[in-house]
């Protein structure tokens, strides 16, 4: 039997986001300087890599379905 405070219960089953079959995390992206403005972006997940669009644009976490 559960109870609400056994923390077992309290797990969700979250799927992360993909791009390309890779996974996904989000990623605050300050660029300001490259005339971008600042927003969350969206990095490979175990990397450092932003996920770009053809113009090498970093995509915004929102934009990813």
């Amino acid at each position: 039997m559960g109870t609400k405070n056994n923390p077992k219960n309290r797990v969700k089953s979250i799927e992360k986001k993909k791009f390309n079959g890779k996974e996904i995390e989000p990623a605050y992206y300050y660029g300001v300087h490259a005339g971008h403005g600042k927003y969350m972006a969206a990095k490979y997940a175990g990397s450092s890599q932003l996920v770009v669009d053809s113009s090498q644009r970093p995509m915004q976490w929102d934009e990813i379905n």
